[in-house]
């Protein structure tokens, strides 16, 4: 969910449908007054940590719990419209200072309770402090609780570092690909040695050159008996 590099993803602390803070029928989260972030229409009634961190806030009346991750965003969960939680509606696992990882269960509350007593179960996911520098992109649609994102927290400055980087490593490349390319079509220059042997080979696969070669030979065989006559001519005298 994200690339760690330069992004942190916040997981799905209830199963359902993930829908812009707008459709929160609470000013204070739908204008976002306290912070950016996300609502989710909850299919069940199990909660779980979004992040790896520690809990900040357990709200008396067990609606709202708040989170500091470790790299110190401050999350804000809150369930349900003008809620007040009664025991017989919600089940809290956790406390105040409580260390947690993502998945972790938080909290169980009857749904079929909330539905009875008309309480809209719909919950605001919030990023209240730590964003300064930082921008969210918020996912859509169906997410499972504890393994898909609901947003993901990107960190402006190391995307650019990043971004830089790759923008280095492509420029490296390509440089190292001319060069390559460049070296191989320069033409390979056979040494003398080995000219002169391909020029030789060449000659003698040309059957045209045979009669010549042939011909050379007998001339130079009658030269070589001409001289060796006379040698002993010579000699003989």
């Amino acid at each position: 969910m994200g690339d760690n590099r330069y992004s942190s993803s916040i997981f799905a602390p209830m199963t359902g449908s993930v829908v812009d803070l707008s459709q929160v029928p609470d000013p204070i989260y739908a204008e976002r007054m306290m912070g950016d972030g996300v609502a989710i229409v909850p299919e069940d009634g199990t909660m779980f940590s979004p992040v790896n961190g520690y809990v900040s806030v357990v709200a008396e009346d067990k609606h709202a719990f708040g989170f500091t991750t470790d790299d110190g965003l401050e999350i804000l969960m809150h369930l349900g419209v003008d809620s007040k939680m009664q025991k017989d509606c919600c089940a809290v696992h956790v406390k105040v200072n409580d260390r947690v990882q993502a998945g972790d269960m938080i909290a169980e509350f009857n749904m079929a309770e909330l539905k009875k007593r008309d309480i809209n179960p719909i919950m605001a996911i919030i990023i209240c402090g730590g964003l300064e520098g930082k921008k969210i992109e918020p996912a859509s649609g169906h997410v499972q609780a504890g393994s898909g994102a609901v947003m993901t927290v990107i960190d402006l400055e190391a995307l650019e570092r990043y971004e830089a980087s790759q923008k280095e490593q492509n420029i490296a490349g390509n440089a190292n690909e001319e060069t390559r390319k460049t070296a191989s079509d320069k033409p390979v220059k056979k040494s003398s040695a080995a000219s002169a042997e391909s020029d030789a080979m060449d000659f003698l696969k040309d059957k045209g050159n045979w009669p010549k070669l042939i011909g050379g030979f007998v001339a130079l065989t009658a030269l070589m008996v001409v001289i060796f006559v006379s040698i002993a001519m010579f000699i003989g005298h």
